[in-house]
């Protein structure tokens, strides 16, 4: 029986991929999925970007907007909003992805008697999902949480499927990299990292042998890193705002120097790549710094702060990972070793036994 899904994601490329990678899993297992986001700027991006080539997915806005004065009516228009929604789509199921917009849609879910899923991608659980867990069905986690709750269950994160499935030298081809020079990926997320935007590129300017970076730099960031690349005549730098294609870049890459959003960590993993992971530092709960440890503790990263991540310091680690390139390699054989199985046939296996898509 075809079931019609609403995935619901809040804010971030962390919360919007895996809703898109589950709709995608959805959709090729003949049901039916449509998905509510915040609206925000960076989230119409990254679909318009992901539509290429891939099975569609309807997605339409539902603003929620910030906590403070006048919160507690706004989250009263929303929930009316999102009933009015699932009933006019005939909804059977919400899956949420995290994210303040997943309270409202989770809430209406709830008073209209559907059963609610919950994807949670980091090791510390995020508020909304939190606040919505005694609502939830079941919770699944990308990464093995602090404390696992009753109903949830360890399946991995819903990724693209070309993470960990291209050849490097195919990859650097594409990119017009040379296939025998080390390559190092820099992102700092959707939204861009201004600490990687600036000692990055100072780093590598100073290492002794050639190099080759694909950096991301976030939106309209890109113009400021190009130039503080410069004309190094060691330095090889591909940089670009933001890219889509993350699966090639993944392959194409030795060493990769990111933020630490759960997302990241899983695709870190299933593409069997040595990360340094600089965590963004603003979280109360330092969920990017729990999330990197996962992969530390494996011997497959190593986890900075900002105050660490100065130019020589980077600079001098560097010059030691690229001296012994056989440490990366083994680096990235640890990080893959954590992944088992595919996510999405596990959630939509999990789901199918608990009757949901029966």
């Amino acid at each position: 029986m075809v079931k019609r899904v609403c995935l619901v994601s809040s804010g971030t490329g962390g919360h919007l991929m895996p809703a898109v990678a589950l709709a995608r899993a959805l959709l090729d297992a003949g049901h039916s999925a449509s998905l509510l986001t915040e609206g925000r700027a960076v989230e119409s991006a990254l679909l318009e970007r992901c539509a290429a080539g891939e099975p569609q997915v309807e997605a339409q806005e539902l603003r929620v907007g910030r906590a403070g004065i006048g919160a507690p009516l706004r989250l009263l228009q929303a929930t009316v909003a999102a009933r009015a929604y699932l009933r006019d789509h005939d909804v059977d199921l919400v899956v949420g992805a995290g994210g303040r917009t997943t309270v409202p849609v989770a809430l209406a879910a709830r008073s209209l008697r559907l059963p609610v899923f919950l994807l949670e991608q980091n090791v510390v659980t995020g508020r909304a999902n939190r606040l919505l867990m005694p609502l939830a069905e079941r919770v699944y986690f990308g990464l093995p949480p602090r404390h696992m709750p009753r109903r949830g269950v360890l399946t991995g994160t819903p990724l693209r499927t070309a993470v960990g499935r291209i050849d490097r030298s195919a990859a650097r081809r594409n990119l017009g990299l040379s296939a025998d020079v080390p390559t190092i990926l820099v992102t700092g997320g959707s939204q861009g990292a201004r600490v990687l935007n600036e000692v990055v590129p100072e780093a590598l300017g100073g290492l002794r042998d050639p190099i080759q970076v694909v950096h991301l730099s976030g939106a309209d960031q890109d113009a400021e890193v190009r130039c503080r690349y410069g004309d190094r005549p060691r330095v090889n730098a591909l940089v670009r705002p933001v890219v889509m294609d993350m699966a090639c870049l993944y392959a194409a890459a030795d060493l990769v120097i990111c933020r630490g959003g759960g997302g990241t960590v899983a695709e870190l993993a299933t593409a069997g790549r040595a990360a340094l992971i600089v965590p963004y530092p603003h979280h109360r709960d330092r969920q990017q710094w729990h999330n990197g440890r996962v992969l530390e503790r494996a011997g497959a990263a190593v986890v900075w702060s900002e105050a660490e991540l100065t130019a020589p310091a980077l600079r001098e680690r560097l010059e030691q990972w690229l001296a012994e390139p056989g440490s990366l390699a083994t680096m990235g054989e640890r990080a893959r070793a954590l992944t088992s199985g595919d996510p999405c046939a596990r959630i939509l296996g999990d789901m199918t036994e608990r009757g949901a898509l029966n």
